[in-house]
């Protein structure tokens, strides 16, 4: 009795993981089960072992990552339905629906909110200039006091008060756009 007993809960425990592939990725490649997208960039911010890139199918990253700790929807102004914010410790998601696919929620920008999460490459909020440039190099566009990067169909932004990053936004080239 206790074996089956043992053997339902892991079952249990497992499914929600197996239900987070989106079949664009390969699980087996990530340690902690999170589904693993195709990225169209390599610009590609990573939130609790689960990677969140642009144009990502967001429901199963969603299973994954679980409740936000917020969440708002809006009319979208580009596209039939809703665009939606998801905001979990330290990082802000917003998604665009795709219509043409059930409403299907797609992420059309990454945000952090503060300096608990960083990008791969260790950048965060505080960060100075010499790091991003260190972190990205010197291929960027200047807006003010904004450095973007393009790459695929992402744009990593930072936004610098004085030598400070006070913001790091990845975001979509959206396809659905043109």
């Amino acid at each position: 009795m206790k074996r089956i007993l043992i053997l339902t809960l892991a079952l249990l425990l497992a499914l929600p993981m197996a239900a987070c592939s989106d079949g664009s990725g390969d699980a087996a490649n990530s340690p902690s089960g999170a589904p693993t997208p195709s990225a169209g960039s390599e610009y590609v911010l990573t939130y609790r072992d689960c990677p969140l890139p642009m144009n990502a199918e967001f429901g199963p990253l969603r299973a994954f990552l679980g409740e936000p700790e917020s969440y708002f929807e809006a009319a979208s102004c580009a596209f039939d339905g809703l665009d939606k914010t998801f905001t979990y410790p330290g990082l802000e998601i917003i998604t665009y629906p795709d219509e043409e696919k059930d409403g299907v929620d797609y992420i059309s920008s990454v945000r952090l909110l503060d300096d608990t999460v960083s990008t791969p490459e260790g950048v965060t909020i505080g960060s100075t200039s010499a790091q991003v440039t260190a972190a990205y190099g010197e291929d960027y566009t200047a807006f003010g006091a904004q450095y973007s990067y393009e790459n695929g169909d992402a744009t990593l932004n930072f936004l610098f008060e004085g030598d400070s990053v006070i913001s790091v936004e990845y975001i979509a080239h959206n396809p659905l756009l043109g």
